[in-house]
């Protein structure tokens, strides 16, 4: 059954903002350009038939949609890997842009979406389908490719970058959520077998994954981290099950239950678990952030489409400053920290070891958080600016209106973390 009211059609974006154009803004360089217009173009040639598809399932009630789901987001990253948008962790040598600076530029396109002036239409962006690009190409690559040895590099990470194959980062636990300190999944050394016991929560892609790096406590005592192999979801003693979340309803949330799983002691990753995880922190913070500022870009334009079409009272919406104001607010905000997001991937890009540095962490944190809470404002003021029309799935689906309230409320963004140099990094307002 198709949820949607047939009095209610498909909103359009009407109009090109010169403000939300990423190929218009003066901060990015000329080859940050032209690696966002061949995205752009791949987007629109390739992957929109997918994106489309994945919204469309969204509409269907009664209807069993998760199998044909999964099919479409396996595809879809099969098909960012071939072009190497799925992980940059390798090649660095076929880009003249640094492979932080790409990423951040992926999530932009990719939650964001883009005014298309080739056809004169707006390529929808999908927030959901993002994060499982970040929980397999970021997530699980970056901290395996710190750290792998050559057998552990073939095995378990060229697939994933090359092939698109699937897979998670399982660190996030029921008791202790993102606060990594607090682990508490028991990974047990028996001879040449690992054997782990517990649960972990929130997992993106983890029933979907080949391959899953697991973080727990090796022996009852430091961290460590161990690439699983799930054999197809059909590890012995391992279950992995969907979360349904309110938002995010294309990203594949997930919990895993590990009974006595044994996982050959090759797989396991050389060095302390807390190392190996803040490895990939600071870069995920920035992708989280390119993915919030997206997220925003792409809420602006539903709002200012809307308020240009919709009549109230005798009076177009824009005309209210109640309306107009806010979406001006938010525009200037976007940019602001689209030069904050730019510059700091630069810097990295420049000087690698810079990302483990504590001030460089901490300015990722901050900037994760605020523009998550500017996502989640963008939101509130088009569902402000929809009023009723808001509240029908057909809406909420197709500008995904509740994804930036699930990424503000999760994610880590409120917890204090701390590593085995005890390094501490708060909220910062």
């Amino acid at each position: 059954m198709d949820t949607r009211l047939p009095e209610f059609p498909r909103l359009e974006i009407s109009g090109y903002i010169p403000e939300l154009d990423l190929l218009n803004n003066p901060i990015f360089t000329t080859k940050e350009k032209e690696f966002l217009t061949e995205f752009y173009e791949y987007m629109e040639e390739i992957l929109e038939k997918d994106l489309k598809a994945l919204e469309e399932l969204n509409y269907l009630a009664e209807e069993p949609i998760q199998e044909r789901k999964k099919e479409i987001v396996a595809n879809f990253m099969k098909k960012l890997a071939e072009k190497g948008y799925y992980s940059t962790v390798i090649d660095f040598e076929e880009y003249e842009v640094g492979n932080v600076t790409r990423n951040a530029l992926i999530a932009l396109a990719l939650c964001g979406g883009f005014w298309s002036k080739n056809s004169g239409r707006y390529i929808n962006g999908n927030w959901s389908i993002e994060m499982g690009r970040l929980a397999g190409g970021t997530l699980y690559c970056n901290p395996v490719n710190y750290k792998a040895n050559e057998f552990q590099r073939k095995k378990f990470l060229i697939p994933v970058v090359k092939n698109g194959l699937m897979a998670a980062s399982a660190m996030t636990e029921f008791k202790s959520g993102s606060d990594i300190v607090r682990i508490e999944l028991e990974l047990d050394d028996k001879n040449d077998t690992v054997i782990a016991n517990g649960k972990k929560l929130f997992i993106t892609n983890g029933v979907l994954a080949n391959y899953i790096i697991l973080y727990g406590r090796l022996n009852s005592g430091r961290l460590g981290g161990i690439i699983v192999d799930t054999e197809h979801q059909q590890l012995k003693n391992y279950e992995s099950s969907r979360v349904r979340t309110y938002g995010m309803n294309d990203a594949f949330v997930s919990r895993l239950v590990f009974n006595n799983v044994e996982i050959p002691k090759e797989n396991l990753l050389e060095g302390d678990g807390l190392d190996i995880m803040f490895h990939q922190l600071t870069e995920e913070r920035l992708v989280i952030s390119a993915e919030a500022i997206g997220d925003s870009i792409k809420k602006m334009f539903f709002s200012h489409s809307f308020a240009l079409q919709r009549e109230q009272f005798k009076h177009k919406l824009h005309q209210y400053q109640i309306i107009r104001f806010p979406i001006a607010q938010n525009i200037r905000q976007i940019n602001l920290f689209l030069s904050a997001l730019i510059n700091y991937t630069r810097e990295i890009d420049s000087h690698p070891q810079s990302a483990s540095s504590k001030i460089m962490a901490s300015h990722g944190m901050g900037l994760k958080i605020q523009t998550s809470e500017l996502a989640l404002q963008s939101s509130t003021d088009l569902f402000r600016t929809m009023g009723g029309r808001a509240f029908t799935e057909q809406y909420s689906n197709q500008i995904a209106l509740l994804d930036a309230f699930c990424m503000i409320h999760g994610g880590g963004s409120h917890y204090v973390l701390g590593d085995a140099e005890s390094r501490r990094l708060f909220k910062t307002t």
